[in-house]
């Protein structure tokens, strides 16, 4: 199983909690990414792009919260996904959607986008 250690403190501490309340609920959740190098991450986002922008999609180098520690992808057991992205977004963790259903990060696609366009973002409050 991959390890969470590479993982920015924030990121690591929530996806613990996550990972935590899923076992506990007997979510099976296997991670399947976690933190990549930028030459990692060149690698999918050409592969990405190679296929016509088919499959999952991947951020470009330097654009992607795996880069950073601040998200990992991980394949939920079959007909658990909708529980387990709850259970995520509890601990404080945002997940990219239907179109990247594996993806989960602490700031969600557009606070990140504003994050690199060097904006402030709002602060999301969990109510769970």
């Amino acid at each position: 199983m991959l390890s969470l250690a590479g993982l920015h403190p924030i990121a690591r501490e929530r996806a613990e909690a996550a990972l935590a309340r899923a076992r506990a609920r007997g979510v099976v959740v296997r991670l399947t990414s976690v933190v990549r190098s930028t030459a990692s991450q060149r690698r999918l986002y050409d592969a990405y792009l190679a296929r016509g922008r088919t499959g999952l999609p991947a951020a470009a180098p330097g654009t992607s919260t795996h880069e950073y520690g601040l998200a990992f992808d991980a394949v939920v057991a079959r007909g658990r996904l909708s529980e387990f992205v709850r259970i995520a977004e509890c601990a404080g963790l945002k997940w990219a959607g239907a179109r990247d259903p594996v993806h989960f990060d602490v700031y969600g696609f557009e606070a990140w986008s504003d994050v690199l366009a060097g904006r402030a973002i709002r602060r999301v409050v969990y109510a769970c």
